[in-house]
């Protein structure tokens, strides 16, 4: 037989095992033979009784057939190995009434089940990413809608949130969704206004890698930064400029937006959905200075720092 199988008697001890079960165990077929099959293999009281409950039943008549279950083997060797089995069990009975043998057949389902494990869990961070980004499309068509006076306006501003959000999942999918780098946010919202818009941008700072979460809120921040330039700020003029400028000390997070070498810049009479998603994110603290010339904005958010990941979260997020 290709899998492991061994046939025990009815006080359980081993009569006889195949070389695939002696394989799977690493014993010699000489180390088992005639030997109690917990002394083999001791195990906890509450396990031993949940497999000799399973032998007693076998030995009374009852196939058994067992779900994958996790055995703790201990080898020759003395090292520990978790094994996943899926066990079936028969009676085989001798004519004579003298005796009784229990054949147990084992398949190692090790791998398959760890796959399977595995798979339950991307699908449940899957459907836990599929509803936060429904959430996150859902507050920014509510949002939207709030500072859009007509349909068309709405339409245009949405799409190009949702443009945002989805250059964002990607650039997470990229990085196997372990966060993205300020500075790459930066450079991806500026992207579609790639040429010489650009040679008019500075970036300096160094690499602050966010967690997902933060990834995404800043995504959204940096976005409607990006999209209120192009309308009213740098991109929308010849002679003007950005610097952006970010670091982390004393565990804060800072950065400066200043766009200068315009004419005529005047603070805005009500705020848009940029200004609204400063107050959506927790802890974050915004100045906001117009002068003629341009505008500077300062954030400065609480941060933590994972050793293991080596990511920074916004605390409170």
């Amino acid at each position: 037989m290709p899998n492991p199988a061994m046939i025990l008697n009815a006080d359980l001890v081993y009569v006889d095992a195949n070389d695939a079960y002696c394989r799977a165990v690493q014993r010699h077929r000489s180390e088992i033979i005639g030997r109690y099959v917990f002394d083999v293999f001791p195990n906890t009281e509450d396990r031993e009784a949940v497999l000799k409950e399973s032998f007693q039943r076998t030995l009374a008549g009852e196939s058994v057939s067992v779900d994958p279950q996790v055995f703790n083997i201990r080898f020759a060797d003395q090292s520990l190995e978790d094994l996943t089995w899926k066990i079936t069990q028969f009676r085989v009975h001798c004519e004579d009434g003298d005796a009784d043998y229990l054949v147990q057949r084992s398949e190692d389902v090790t791998e398959r089940e760890q796959l399977r494990k595995e798979r339950d869990l991307v699908t449940a961070e899957l459907n836990h990413r599929v509803r936060n980004a429904l959430a996150v499309v859902q507050s920014i068509a509510d949002h939207t809608g709030l500072v859009s006076d007509d349909i068309e306006s709405f339409l245009k501003s949405f799409n190009g949130r949702l443009a945002a959000v989805s250059r964002n999942f990607s650039a997470l999918t990229e990085s196997h969704w372990s966060g993205l780098d300020f500075g790459d946010i930066v450079r991806t919202e500026l992207e579609p206004y790639a040429g010489p818009a650009l040679d008019r941008v500075s970036l300096d700072g160094e690499r602050v890698q966010f967690s997902v979460r933060a990834s995404r809120s800043t995504s959204m921040l940096v976005h409607e930064l990006v999209t209120n330039a192009s309308k009213h700020g740098f991109l929308s003029r010849e002679a003007g400029r950005l610097n952006v400028k970010w670091w982390v000390a004393d565990g804060f997070f800072h950065a400066e937006w200043f766009e200068f070498g315009m004419e005529n810049i005047r603070a805005p009479e009500k705020n848009g959905f940029g200004f609204q998603l400063f107050d959506m994110m927790p802890n974050i603290d915004v100045r906001s200075d117009f002068a003629p010339d341009g505008l500077k904005l300062s954030f400065t958010v609480p941060v933590s720092y994972s050793v293991a990941s080596g990511e920074v979260s916004f605390a409170g997020a």
